[in-house]
């Protein structure tokens, strides 16, 4: 089968407009989920803007220089920076959008779930679109969904989720990766094939954070590193 997505022009105009829609939606998803955890750490207006900023195009960013895409995303889309400026001051300066934002932040696993699982097919998607091998393709959309949280916890001295033991994180995008890729190989039209990659990925990742789902531990763990 030829990964070569964009050869029907109806396709072509699906397939470009779903990631589009879909790389949009996890930009704004995941500044969100960076403005709340700079609140969460008491940051700054300067800090929100930045945590916003690297959660949302932190993993297309290294997406891009390994596919060797310029311009990069952001610069090609810059109304998403100051979109997400406007975003971040309403978050630091009004009470009534603080609050409403602190309502979903009870619920950021759920948003970090959509935004891991948007990025992820977008990756994807796109890598395809440049004619990659699937395996390519699938870790590219690993990359894209990983990378941005990974640098948003650095920033902030934390263990990347990326990298703590047992969660479905990396393995859950991987996942979601291969389901959209095999979808799209048994001729699931692209729409389609794009639901099911981010309805995998969320359905993994909440069932990690909030049912204990996990993947094995390495041996060299105790006890309670294992269950932590």
């Amino acid at each position: 089968m030829s990964w070569q997505i964009f050869e029907i022009p109806f396709h072509a105009f699906s397939g470009e407009l779903v990631l589009n829609l879909v790389e949009a939606a996890a930009v704004l998803i995941s500044a969100i989920a960076g403005m709340i955890l700079a609140s969460n750490k008491r940051m700054d207006i300067v800090g929100t803007y930045a945590l916003a900023v690297i959660n949302a195009f932190g993993g297309g960013t290294v997406r891009d220089l390994l596919l060797d895409n310029r311009p990069f995303y952001w610069m090609r889309n810059w109304e998403f920076l100051v979109a997400i400026l406007v975003l971040c001051i309403a978050f630091v300066y009004n009470a009534r959008i603080y609050h409403i934002a602190a309502e979903v932040s009870r619920r950021s696993v759920r948003v970090d779930a959509v935004g891991l699982a948007l990025f992820t097919i977008t990756g994807v998607g796109i890598a395809l679109a440049q004619d990659r091998p699937m395996i390519v393709a699938v870790l590219m959309g690993v990359i894209t969904g990983t990378m941005g949280g990974m640098l948003r916890d650095i920033v902030v001295n934390e263990l990347p989720d990326l990298f703590r033991p047992g969660a479905l994180y990396a393995s859950a995008s991987f996942t979601g990766g291969l389901a959209f890729v095999a979808a799209l190989q048994n001729d699931v039209r692209y729409t389609y094939a794009a639901a099911i990659g981010v309805f995998v990925v969320v359905v993994l990742r909440i069932a990690s954070t909030q049912l204990g789902v996990r993947v094995p531990a390495p041996h060299w763990l105790d006890e309670e590193e294992r269950g932590g």
